[in-house]
């Protein structure tokens, strides 16, 4: 296992995800369009290595370098690792999900909705991997 893996921290609790890469998605709450974002975990951080939009409109246009690949845009973002990918975890609109080798699981099945979560990277050591 990588010496790095990808963690979730609340308030309440952090769990630490048994992998050092996973994607993220979601469908915006209001074109109702799947967004997805692959990240990394690193040792200064977090790093997104691509990120693909089904389609676009209500000001979610993908960026002039992203690439049309089937029903996908896709593009890498011009960004270094970051020290955390804060995300709404709201229990008003669709959640996210999570994947990785071992499949698919929704973000509410590992931390409760309704509160804020941060995505880091995180010693897999911390989890006894």
């Amino acid at each position: 296992m990588a010496p790095f893996c990808l963690g979730l921290v609340t308030a309440a609790a952090a769990v630490v995800l048994p992998t050092a890469t996973l994607t993220l998605g979601w469908r915006h709450s209001v074109e109702g369009s799947r967004w997805e974002e692959d990240y990394q975990a690193l040792a200064g951080g977090v790093l997104i290595t691509e990120a693909r939009i089904e389609a676009f409109g209500a000001g979610m246009e993908p960026p002039a370098t992203a690439v049309r690949l089937g029903r996908w845009w896709h593009y890498v973002p011009a960004l270094g690792p970051l020290s955390a990918v804060h995300l709404a975890n709201s229990d008003r609109v669709g959640g996210y999900t999570l994947c990785w080798a071992e499949g698919c699981r929704p973000l509410d099945g590992i931390v409760p909705r309704g509160q804020p979560v941060s995505l880091v990277s995180a010693s897999c050591a911390a989890d006894g991997q």
